[in-house]
Order: structure tokens, then sequence, then C-alpha cells
């Protein structure tokens, strides 16, 4: 079974393959830290919240897939 951080790190790879931004320009606009994937590929392992934010962004950028994420519920 793949870890959360291997899951995470797929996510956001395919995410960068489909949509050919780069992961310095990337980073900037998702949470604003321009070296946060060169970090993770150093081993530096996200804060939950930032993991959400990086989500979050994937959600709302990828037209394909919904970035992984579930839709909204509906009341």
């Amino acid at each position: 079974m793949e870890t959360l951080e291997g899951q995470f790190i797929s996510r956001v790879s395919a995410f960068l393959g489909r949509s050919g931004s780069n992961p310095t320009a990337f980073g900037k606009k998702a949470v604003g830290d321009p070296n946060l994937m060169r970090q993770i590929g150093g081993g530096r392992s996200p804060s939950l919240r930032t993991a959400d934010r990086v989500l979050a962004f994937i959600a709302e950028h990828d037209g394909t897939s919904g970035g992984g994420r579930d839709p909204p519920r509906r009341p």
C-alpha cells in the first residue's frame, strides 16, 4: 500500500504533467512557496494544512479529474 506521502507526490506530479506547469511556478501559485516542490523532493514533508492547500489548488485548476477530490455534497 502506498503511503499518504507517496499518494500526495503522485497526485501533484500527475497534475504537473497534465498542466505543463513547472514545479517552481506551481508551488508559488498553490501556496506562495516557489521552493515547495524542490524541498519535498529533498525530503521535506508538508504540513497537513499545506497539503490541503495544494490539493485544493489542483482541484480548482484541474479540468480533467477535479484534482482527485470528491465534489462537494449538497444538503
